[in-house]
């Protein structure tokens, strides 16, 4: 669903010939933002432990 919706909006601004607008650029911050977050909570188990390992005396 989200890579849908990314995709459809960077398709719309590529036709976009009046450039992108400050409210596409705060879409596709906040849609950048949120997967960032859903990678990073994906991944959190593995990089606590391979930090703890590290850590680790």
């Amino acid at each position: 669903m989200l890579r849908t919706l990314v995709t459809k909006t960077l398709k719309r601004i590529g036709r976009d010939d009046a450039g992108i607008t400050a409210v596409e650029y705060a879409v596709l911050g906040g849609l950048i933002a949120a997967a960032l977050v859903v990678v990073f909570a994906a991944f959190e188990p593995a990089l606590k432990t391979a930090f703890t390992n590290i850590l680790a005396p």
